[in-house]
């Protein structure tokens, strides 16, 4: 396979974006672990099993989609043939095959959110995606695969502890499913022009929430106090998209649009790296989650994310 082939296919699975699941595994995890010792192999496995999941579901989108991106995205791989469609095909079950036989391996609770992923991730590409429930749909899979990290620590906690874990893994899913539900309702319109004041209302809302709810864990004590250095970051990224969306004087251009919503996908690394550094006793050791943010925001520029 020529590099130029090698490109197409890192096009085709959105690669930059490949690097904010492990954040998502690190959330899930570290807001359920206890005081057991850090399965490394096993969260390395799960991430193993996040990414070729990821990489499923843009499969599918873009397979889809193929139809309607002739006419508005043609040089994307599927549309322009650079790959064709029996390969992608191929390649999607190939991946699928993989995460199902891995998490086999790591344990029932991991095997039975990964068959959920798959089912969610095959109803948004072809049923849901146009419909009113595609941004909760979309976001699900995003929650699905915060509690493929918490999959390793189901069998690890009982009694009153098992109630408080629960309650921050709660907290977790719902701040990350409102934060992509806002990502996926914005970028319904990627291909349109827009400037509906009440739609950029909306989606500040969206974006505010999980904010909103990052304060009221921490206000409770249900995460340490190293989660407010956190939410001073993730509150300032917020703050500054908001600005953006919300301006009076903001026109939504397809090419901005496509800028905020890559920007947004950034911030899930910022909006998890909340809940791991919120978890974790030394500060700085979340602080290493933000080290995702290099390869999210280089790649970037190369390849798209949208």
């Amino acid at each position: 396979m020529s590099v130029h082939q090698i490109r197409n296919y890192l096009t085709l699975v959105r690669f930059p974006n490949l690097f904010t699941l492990p954040s998502n595994i690190f959330a899930g995890y570290f807001s359920t672990q206890s005081n057991n010792a850090i399965e490394i192999n096993n969260i390395g496995l799960v991430i193993l099993v996040s990414t070729c999941l990821y990489a499923v579901g843009v499969i599918f989108n873009d397979i889809a989609d193929r139809q309607v991106d002739r006419k508005e995205r043609p040089n994307r791989p599927i549309p322009s043939g650079k790959i064709t469609l029996r390969n992608a095909t191929i390649l999607a079950l190939l991946l699928i095959v993989i995460s199902i036989l891995v998490s086999y391996f790591i344990s029932t609770a991991t095997l039975t959110i990964v068959l959920v992923l798959i089912t969610t991730i095959f109803l948004y590409d072809f049923v849901l995606k146009n419909s009113l429930i595609g941004p909760a749909a979309m976001a699900a899979t995003r929650l699905l695969n915060i509690l493929l990290g918490a999959s390793l620590n189901l069998n690890n906690f009982a009694g009153g502890e098992a109630y408080q874990v629960s309650y921050r893994l709660c907290i977790v899913c719902i701040s990350e499913f409102i934060y992509i539900s806002g990502i996926s309702a914005l970028s319904k319109y990627e291909t349109h022009t827009n400037t509906s004041f009440q739609l950029r209302r909306l989606h500040a809302l969206l974006f505010l929430s999980p904010l909103v709810i990052g304060v009221y864990a921490a206000s409770i004590g249900l995460f340490n106090n190293n989660i407010w250095i956190y939410l001073l970051i993730f509150g300032s990224f917020i703050v500054s998209m908001l600005k953006v969306i919300t301006s009076s004087n903001f026109a939504v251009t397809n090419s901005t649009l496509q800028k905020i919503i890559g920007l947004l996908i950034v911030g899930i690394i910022v909006h998890d790296a909340t809940y791991i550094g919120g978890s974790l006793d030394n500060w700085y050791l979340g602080m290493s989650t933000f080290g995702l943010l290099i390869p999210t925001i280089l790649l970037g520029k190369r390849f798209y994310v949208t």
